[in-house]
């Protein structure tokens, strides 16, 4: 393993296995050893193993399948592109022509694994190959704790921001004054088709600026005006 000691320990690891991967060891297509073995080799405990795996699945350089173990899925060169051949090949060339047309524009939101499952009659598994997939071609990328987006975090955008906006739009035109309580989760998440977590999530964008903050026995209270308004 590389000598470097910067980072954590799972860290390392997933950098050796990507290095490994690259000079064809092992090749694309190939099944990664066992957590098992890949514990012993680096003489670490499994839960380390588990999490540097994670995070080449996360970047899309490994797909797990069901009954084998962590497949290669490898990198591409500039411009390359795999020809679909499976279920998870096949629902990712979707997703690539989406996002080539513009369809899917930098900073989109993707549907989630059990709604893009339910579309293409597959199973959520299948909707993470492809992900992964997409992931290794810098196409897409996962924003923690809150899903895939199209270009990856720095473009990340999501329904909460548009909540958020829309709050802020409000506000600033008077709609809800300084002082007033804003409606509560369940009647915003009705009126804009999101659920409550999205709201939720939207209003902790506004508490972080200051513009509301939560009152107990009141709900979310306007407290200044936007920035610019």
């Amino acid at each position: 393993m590389s000598k470097a000691k910067d980072g954590p320990t799972y860290i390392r690891i997933a950098e050796d296995i990507r290095r490994r991967i690259r000079e064809g060891d092992p090749p694309a297509g190939g099944m990664l050893p066992s957590e098992a073995v890949l514990a012993r080799t680096y003489g670490v405990a499994r839960g380390t193993v588990r999490q540097a795996v994670f995070e080449l699945e996360r970047t899309g350089l490994v797909v797990s399948q069901a009954g084998r173990g962590r497949c290669v899925v490898g990198q591409l060169p500039p411009g390359g592109r795999r020809t679909a051949a499976t279920q998870y090949e096949t629902i990712a060339e979707a997703i690539r022509k989406r996002i080539e047309s513009g369809d899917l524009p930098a900073g989109q939101q993707l549907p989630g694994e059990a709604a893009t499952a339910d579309e293409h009659g597959v199973s959520k598994g299948t909707v993470r190959q492809a992900f992964q997939l997409l992931a290794s071609e810098q196409l897409i990328a996962s924003v923690h704790g809150k899903g895939w987006f199209v270009g990856g975090p720095d473009h990340a955008h999501t329904r909460a921001d548009d909540v958020a906006a829309a709050l802020r739009q409000d506000i600033a035109s008077g709609q809800f004054a300084i002082g007033a309580v804003l409606p509560g989760e369940n009647a915003l998440a009705q009126e804009r088709g999101v659920g409550r977590i999205t709201v939720r999530r939207a209003f902790a964008l506004l508490e972080a600026e200051g513009i509301v903050e939560k009152r107990a026995g009141r709900g979310r209270v306007v407290k200044t005006q936007p920035k610019g308004s």
